[in-house]
């Protein structure tokens, strides 16, 4: 059953590797892997097959059919260990040699060029071939050498290869090869004298990064290659970028306005590294973007609440502006000195804080000026409802006209102009009131009048 879903899929994959022993390299292929220490008989269903240190000789219909599945376009990977470890050198002849390579039973060394053992080579010039994009050192760890009329990797003029037992294979200045690239048919072969490249020692120098690409071309996908270069330059950059622009956000005080927001950044810009680290650079990039969308939206977010602010304490100052600097312009200076700060302020908070501080001033303005405009209203109103008469009457219009102004005015809050205007309507109606002694006058005038006209008569 587990045979079964396997092949299902691989299958499905768009590209499948199978391999003969396991190895760590293929934790982080974007590949489907899988494991089987014996070739199947049909071959047809993989794009790759990596043959590692095998202990058992091929049947000669194996080897046919593995030099089939090169020919037909298939890639081929051969990993050997340094002095014939456990026979196996010999039996991946039995193959390799098919293909015109040949692994050397001993073991290299380079006294110049060394990673804490001499067995350990650091390789730092390269053929032309693509798989070397990118690759600055490669880490080649206790191998062997090889012979091979293909594209070979050389190590130093102070390398040398030695057997076990001492002999000399390849002295310095021999330039012993370590790794092969071979064109045969449609079909590409890779060979190697140390296993341990794609596996324990992966993560020494550029090897993982090689090993990806050469998986790449032994597939036939040489444009992965060159597209995870550019991936692996964009995440390394924006990484960069999207941490200075956390960095940015953070000075202007977004983690402290919307402090779950800026963990959300830092958890996807972590998840970035670890995915870089892990060599997956354009899943690495989308994490990255995520981040800087989520940064981006915290600040627009942080700025419309300081916006909001701002406009609120302007809104509340411009309705008060005309009243508080006729009656309360010390008041209304401070008000607007909070406003100019909020400008010079470096975080959203402080911004934020200055907006408030404009704004409850300004309420308290408002307030003073509410409580005036009531007071001056209701004199006002009194003074309209007291007059009585004849005379005086234009005056007590305009007294009535401006009260309504006055009423109309604080019922929209302009509690400035509703003083204004309560007060022209007690200047009016005191006008009327004045107006109003011109009927005393008329009444004493008729009374006289009247007592004139009645003496005149009874005198008759």
């Amino acid at each position: 059953m587990k045979t079964f879903l396997v092949i299902l899929l691989m299958i499905t994959a768009q590209g499948s590797i199978l391999v003969t022993e396991d190895l760590d390299i293929t934790n982080y292929l974007e590949y489907t892997v899988a494991e089987m220490e014996d070739l199947p008989d049909d071959l047809s269903m993989y794009d790759i097959i990596v043959i590692a240190t095998p202990e058992t000789l091929y049947e000669e219909s194996e080897i046919e059919a593995v030099k089939a599945f090169v020919e037909s376009g298939g890639g081929l990977m051969l990993l050997a260990e340094d002095n014939n470890k456990d026979g196996t050198t010999l039996v991946l002849n039995q193959l390799s040699q098919e293909f015109l390579i040949t692994f050397n039973q001993d073991r290299i060394y380079d006294d110049h060029n060394y990673v804490d053992h001499t067995s350990w080579i650091r390789i730092t010039k390269f053929p032309p071939h693509p798989v070397f994009q990118g690759i600055t050192t490669i880490v080649y760890t206790t191998g062997c050498s090889l012979e091979s009329d293909g594209i070979s990797v050389q190590t130093s003029q102070h390398a040398y290869a030695e057997k076990y037992d001492g002999l000399i294979i390849h002295e310095k200045g021999d330039f012993p090869a370590c790794m092969t690239f071979v064109e045969m048919g449609k079909g590409r072969i890779f060979a190697c004298g140390d296993k341990e490249l794609f596996d324990t020692y992966i993560s020494l120098g550029d090897n993982t990064l090689f090993a990806l690409n050469v998986f790449d071309w032994l597939a036939g996908n040489q444009d992965r290659i060159f597209k995870r270069l550019t991936d692996k330059s964009e995440a390394d950059q924006a990484i960069t970028d999207g941490e200075l622009l956390l960095t940015s956000a953070n000075e202007k005080g977004l983690k402290e306005i919307l402090p779950e927001l800026t963990e959300r950044a830092e958890t996807l810009l972590e998840e970035a590294k670890t995915l870089y680290d892990s060599y997956r650079y354009a899943d690495s990039l989308q994490k990255v973007d995520e981040a800087v969308q989520v940064i981006t939206s915290g600040e627009e977010d942080a700025q419309k609440m300081v916006d909001s602010a701002v406009k609120a304490a302007e809104e509340c100052l411009s309705k008060i502006e005309v009243g508080a600097r006729k009656y309360l312009p010390s008041q209304l200076d401070a008000a607007h000195y909070y406003v100019e700060e909020i400008e010079k302020q470096t975080t959203y908070l402080e911004k934020i804080e200055k907006a408030h501080s404009a704004l409850e001033l300004c309420s308290e303005i408002r307030t003073g000026l509410e409580g005036a405009a009531e007071k001056e209203i209701s004199i006002a109103s009194e003074k309209m409802e007291s007059y009585k008469g004849l005379f005086g009457r234009k005056s007590n219009h305009l007294a009535r006209i401006h009260l309504e102004y006055a009423e109309d005015s604080y019922n929209k809050g302009e509690f400035g102009d509703a003083i204004g205007y309560a007060q022209q309507s007690q200047i009016h109606s005191d006008k009327a009131e004045k107006e109003q002694k011109k009927d005393y006058i008329l009444v004493v005038g008729v009374i006289l009048i009247g007592v004139v006209l009645v003496y005149l008569y009874v005198r008759k």
